[in-house]
């Protein structure tokens, strides 16, 4: 018979078990002090529902035996309940739980970045086997070098103890670090019984040899030069500068962490901006090569064609916004369009894109990937149309934007790939870093394969386009692209920094018949002229089509390629002419550690700081008037 007492008990253990379930629920939203006192509650309730009757003819040591008992078994289910919670329900708010000291520095599980750098990493090196990083064992902690300066910056850094990760160690640390290999039963040996750990290695395309050229060519100059592979979207170079030393960087012993942050703090307050990698988090005012987008939106719809012809007198008026055209090579008023693109006549742009429309140019420019972010193996800066939703409702505003100006900002990694795309049937393929993923025994865990972006526009508009390209290399003024024996096609762009020299651009792509590479290099500051970024990419271009093989260096992949046009007697010259705006918007998210999350607070705000000739994107609206824009 159900006694009032039995039914006080159950609804005690419910009450008990509603609590704890409470808490287990709502673990992320309330402080430890107020999950103690619901277990507090939970602990008396317990004990009403396990506290029974003992007849009264128990003796007194029986019954304080029971009562004992009852208290210490309602205590070890609480101990139960307690670490469940804080192995099961809190693991991974525990495991990432940060503060900040008293110094400043954030302060993370030191247990578990202890265990980090026991770890043995993979070594990544380059398509022809040379290493880029490895890891070398100091004391009990396992550390990181970088053998190759021009390319450590692009593997990224790996300081867990002082600064945190980034870059490509950031990317692929579980495969890198071990921690995603492995069945379910290794995983468990690994976590459980502390068995040795080492990650996988990875094959990366960039080629160490063309990486070293690039920096040889951009020398101390800002910027940055991309090349890919056209039909396979394979990175080759990924230079940019200034860069950093990642040896400098990297620490993983007491010994070296001051050295590393000291080293660290230099480079966010140096104003060149040393940890923005200019060809993956660039984003600068295209200029002119944006007017091969405008090209092939005609194009493809039927709007244009090559050889339709434009007026173009000097001027052109859209609404009160008068665009002065200084790129006419002569008096001429009557222009083809494959004249145009090898002149760059800003006018005769300016036409195609408001018979174009808006809503088409827009489609195509997302078309061929703006305003989103392309899929690759390290963050990469969005490209972007404009930063108002209604900006090109206003004639002016498209009429800028179709010659490059407006509030474009195109990443340069992204625009090889614009020129890849042109250069491969209006194919825009993924582009990739990683080619593969090595065990330590050698097995291939993961082999990457070529994928098609997308597809933008059609294989004839393509083909209409890339011959434009090659047109503005033979008779324009991408001349000082041309390489003798090679198919080049090129396409140059500028825009003006207010007070500060101009920024270029080139992008292009070159083979012996079909186009092989392709290439996108952009100058800060390199001055009134074009040729420098052209001279850049055609022996990018060249030194690649020449060949870089396993063990090559700076010096052999020129002297081979010297070799394949020293004939010729030297270089076209090109006319000085052109302006460009760039800018620099954003950062790539960084997985944080100790002391990482303030100062890459700290460099934002660096990065986004105004600086003089640099407006934001929303305030470059009537910049360009009656200027070039080559």
């Amino acid at each position: 018979m159900t006694t009032a007492f039995d039914t006080i008990r159950r609804f005690s253990a419910l009450a008990a078990l509603a609590l704890v379930v409470l808490g287990f629920v709502a673990s992320n939203a309330i402080t430890d002090a107020r999950w103690l006192s619901l277990l507090g509650a939970a602990w008396l309730l317990l004990l009403v529902a396990l506290w029974v009757p003992i007849p009264a003819h128990t003796p007194p040591f029986n019954r304080a035996v029971v009562r004992t008992g009852v208290i210490l078994g309602s205590v070890f289910v609480l101990l139960v309940v307690q670490v469940i919670r804080l192995q099961v329900v809190q693991s991974d708010r525990i495991t990432s739980r940060v503060a900040v000291a008293p110094n400043g520095d954030v302060v993370t599980n030191g247990r578990l970045l202890n265990e980090d750098v026991r770890v043995r990493r993979g070594r990544i090196t380059d398509r022809n086997g040379v290493i880029l990083a490895d890891s070398v064992q100091r004391g009990a902690a396992w550390g990181r070098v970088y053998p190759e300066p021009e390319s450590g910056y692009v593997i990224g850094y790996y300081a867990p103890l002082t600064i945190g990760v980034d870059g490509l160690e950031a990317s692929y640390d579980d495969v890198l670090s071990g921690t995603a290999a492995g069945s379910t039963w290794e995983r468990w040996q690994r976590d459980v019984l502390h068995r040795n750990q080492q990650g996988a290695d990875l094959v990366l395309t960039l080629d160490a040899g063309l990486q070293r050229y690039a920096h040889e060519l951009l020398g101390d100059r800002p910027g940055a030069a991309i090349l890919v592979e056209v039909e396979t979207g394979r990175v080759l170079t990924l230079a940019s500068t200034p860069f950093y030393d990642a040896n400098r960087v990297s620490a993983v012993t007491s010994s070296e962490a001051s050295a590393a942050q000291d080293y660290y703090a230099t480079l966010l307050a140096d104003p060149a901006l040393p940890l923005i990698q200019r060809a993956t988090e660039g984003l600068y005012t295209p200029g002119s090569i944006y007017k091969v987008i405008t090209a092939a939106a005609g194009i493809d719809l039927g709007f244009t064609s090559p050889d339709r012809v434009y007026e173009d007198d000097g001027a052109l008026d859209v609404e009160g916004r008068v665009i002065i055209e200084n790129n006419r090579p002569d008096e001429r008023t009557e222009w083809t369009l494959a004249e145009s693109m090898a002149w760059s006549l800003n006018v005769v742009f300016a036409r195609v894109g408001l018979a174009v429309g808006a809503d088409e140019l827009t489609a195509y420019s997302q078309a061929f990937g703006f305003g989103e972010q392309l899929p690759f193996d390290v963050p990469l800066s969005e490209s972007q149309v404009a930063s108002e939703d209604d900006f090109l409702d206003r004639l002016p505003a498209l009429a800028d934007t179709s010659f490059g100006q407006g509030q474009l900002l195109a990443n340069p990694l992204h625009m090889a790939m614009v020129a890849a795309a042109i250069a491969n049937d209006g194919q825009m393929m993924r582009p990739y870093l990683v080619e593969r993923v090595v065990a330590r025994d050698g097995t291939v865990i993961d082999q990457a394969e070529p994928r098609t972006y997308r597809t933008p526009i059609s294989a004839a508009t393509a083909a209409q386009v890339e011959e434009m390209m090659v047109g503005a290399v033979t008779t324009g003024y991408a001349s000082a692209a041309s390489v003798p024996g090679l198919r080049v096609g090129g396409k140059t762009g500028t825009a003006e920094v207010e007070g500060q020299e101009p920024h270029a651009w080139f992008i292009g792509f070159a083979g012996e018949d079909a186009p092989r590479y392709a290439v996108a290099v952009v100058l800060e500051n390199a001055g009134a002229g074009m040729a420098g970024s052209q001279v850049v990419g055609r022996e990018l271009l060249a030194a690649a089509i020449a060949g870089a093989g396993p063990g090559s260096t700076s010096a052999s992949v020129q002297t081979a390629y010297v070799r394949s046009f020293s004939r010729a007697g030297g270089w076209p010259e090109t006319p000085e002419n052109g302006i460009l705006d760039h800018a620099i918007r954003r950062f790539p998210t960084r997985r944080t550690g100790p002391s990482e999350a303030v100062r890459v607070g700290r460099a934002r705000r660096i990065a986004l700081a105004p600086r003089p000739g640099r407006r934001d994107a929303g305030q470059r609206r009537d910049r360009g008037r009656g200027r070039a824009s080559s």
